[in-house]
């Protein structure tokens, strides 16, 4: 049996942040991704009888999304170049492992945690992210040198590494 129209819709609108994420891996382009996304968000209706329930889903997508990166990068010529496939591969299980966790949770653990970082790495953490900044831009936004503000954004990602694990945990228990 397949997977219903409205479930298939919820699910791909609940997880769309992981597919997201996985894509962005692969094509390293935020417009890309989401091109990506809503090809594979496409697909996946017009395909539906293919995928047998909830659980199959989520491969299903990560499969499909994994083949349309791939062949959106192969038909680029200015694109960087695909990850290898056995690369891809082995991130998989690691993208399996997150299907299960809540993306409000998630979100409001990286709310948190980034509230709990020093007002330095705050702004850092958001030029970087919201803004798109590289290294060298934000060197030049915060007239520090390129070092300094690869060495602000390392310290920023582990604590809120740190932070954002523990959160989980305390949920989980």
């Amino acid at each position: 049996m397949a997977i219903a129209h409205d479930e298939l819709v919820r699910h791909l609108l609940a997880d769309r942040a992981k597919l997201l994420a996985y894509i962005w891996v692969i094509v390293r382009d935020e417009h890309a991704a989401e091109d990506v996304f809503q090809d594979v968000s496409m697909l996946a209706l017009y395909k539906r009888d293919e995928i047998r329930d909830a659980d199959h889903l989520m491969q299903w997508l990560r499969a499909a999304a994994r083949n349309k990166s791939l062949h959106l990068l192969r038909d680029r010529q200015t694109a960087p170049g695909p990850l290898d496939d056995d690369v891809v591969e082995m991130m998989t299980p690691h993208f399996a492992r997150h299907d299960q966790l809540d993306n409000l949770d998630v979100i409001d653990a990286i709310k948190h945690c980034k509230s709990k970082l020093t007002p330095n790495a705050q702004q850092i953490i958001e030029a970087r992210y919201r803004d798109g900044l590289t290294g060298a831009a934000l060197a030049d936004r915060f007239e520090r040198s390129v070092n300094t503000v690869y060495q602000a954004l390392t310290r920023a990602h582990r604590a809120m590494a740190e932070c954002i694990r523990m959160r989980m945990e305390a949920r989980r228990a």
